[in-house]
């Protein structure tokens, strides 16, 4: 069995980008690593009070 934690999601441009395909997804430039699976994956903003992150949506270990 392979399992793989959840890609890291952050704002801005990575320290590799070689290792990545620029494309842009709904007017945004979205850098996604060449090693990505092809699964349906989304991307939203997560609130906890004053913080904000982005998550990943649909990721699953197994």
């Amino acid at each position: 069995m392979d399992l793989r934690e959840s890609p890291a999601v952050r704002l801005g441009q990575p320290r590799d980008p070689q290792n990545y395909t620029l494309e842009e997804i709904q007017g945004i430039m979205v850098y996604i690593p060449h090693d990505l699976p092809e699964i349906p994956l989304t991307v939203e903003l997560s609130r906890f009070f004053w913080f904000k992150r982005l998550v990943i949506e649909g990721w699953q270990l197994a």
